[in-house]
């Protein structure tokens, strides 16, 4: 017998709901509680934002500033965590004044440091392949790091990301030009 009722297609079964939004910022903040040895990752982030802070991206640069950014924290990582406080000297872990932070260029270094100081702890792998050392030239010199002189310890160079624009440029010998500055990074032979 046949039926002249049509067959109704059926319905598609219903979406799923999307997931809440996550809120990254509790669990950004947790990373960054972590203590490495006398550092913790948050203090990492600022030694990087308060080291870099004046580098800004250049046509010409092999990497971003925030790449630069990527090989800096491991190196403040491997050497709190083998030297605790006798580790190199930096920049010290302090914040940004309110009034800086508001400053767009200045909130996007901020934001850049300490994501790559979250991300160098977490990572099972290590770009600078153990440096302790890192250090901003005015030249693509990759000599050796003599931090004691012509002397003293010497340290290879592990990575080099330039040249970078510096916003803040100093005079003297060891001073930084506005164009050409090189981050670096050295670790034992």
């Amino acid at each position: 017998m046949a039926s002249n009722a049509q067959i109704k297609p059926q319905p598609s079964p219903p979406r799923s709901p999307s997931p809440p939004p996550v809120d990254r910022t509790n669990w950004e903040h947790s990373v960054e509680a972590h203590k490495i040895n006398t550092l913790t990752v948050h203090d990492v982030g600022l030694i990087v934002f308060n080291e870099t802070q004046s580098g800004t991206h250049s046509d010409k640069a092999n990497d971003t500033i925030g790449g630069a950014r990527e090989k800096v924290a491991p190196a403040v990582i491997n050497a709190d965590s083998q030297f605790g406080r006798g580790r190199p000297k930096t920049a010290p872990a302090t914040e940004p004044t309110g009034k800086a932070i508001r400053d767009p260029r200045t909130n996007a270094a901020y934001d850049s440091s300490l994501r790559a100081a979250r991300e160098a702890y977490l990572s099972p792998t290590d770009p600078t392949q153990g440096a302790t050392y890192f250090n901003l030239r005015r030249n693509a010199d990759r000599s050796d790091y003599k931090p004691g002189g012509p002397h003293g310890p010497q340290f290879k160079i592990r990575t080099q990301s330039g040249p970078f624009d510096n916003s803040f440029p100093t005079s003297g010998k060891q001073g930084l030009p506005p164009h050409g500055i090189y981050i670096n990074t050295y670790g034992s032979k």
